[in-house]
């Protein structure tokens, strides 16, 4: 099963839902924590009135409350390099990701860390809660 749809069900539903619950919050556009842009999502964001900030730009550039956490997940799947871990599952608390669960190693944990940086609108990767399972 893949990253979004374990984390986030029927992702025509969280559209619908998100769209419900647009706010109009100012913020600066600075790109995430690497400095990196998505140009065409936030373009497509940029045409929402108010426009959509970063981390609230849904995987079509609507509003999304999970919209960041939505776009790592949806990294994670595009990754062949990163497995579906059943037992990690992602949050995200403004312009941070919060990763939660354990993984099987380190080198998985810091792969997952690198992507989920460079997704737009990403300024953290919290990983306190992850455990390293032992081999």
């Amino acid at each position: 099963m893949s990253w979004l749809k374990r984390q986030f069900g029927n992702l025509q539903e969280t559209l619908d839902e998100s769209t419900k619950n647009k706010s109009a919050v100012e913020e600066s556009m600075s790109p995430g924590l690497t400095g990196e842009y998505d140009w065409e999502l936030r373009e497509k964001a940029g045409m929402r009135q108010p426009p959509v900030l970063p981390k609230n730009m849904g995987l079509e550039g609507e509003y999304d409350a999970n919209g960041l956490a939505k776009r790592v997940a949806a990294a994670f799947d595009k990754n062949p390099d990163i497995e579906d871990v059943e037992t990690l599952e992602i949050f995200q608390d403004d312009c941070t990701i919060i990763l939660k669960g354990s993984v099987p190693n380190q080198s998985i944990l810091d792969h997952m860390i690198d992507v989920a940086s460079k997704v737009d609108g990403t300024k953290a990767v919290e990983t306190s809660q992850v455990i390293i399972q032992a081999s």
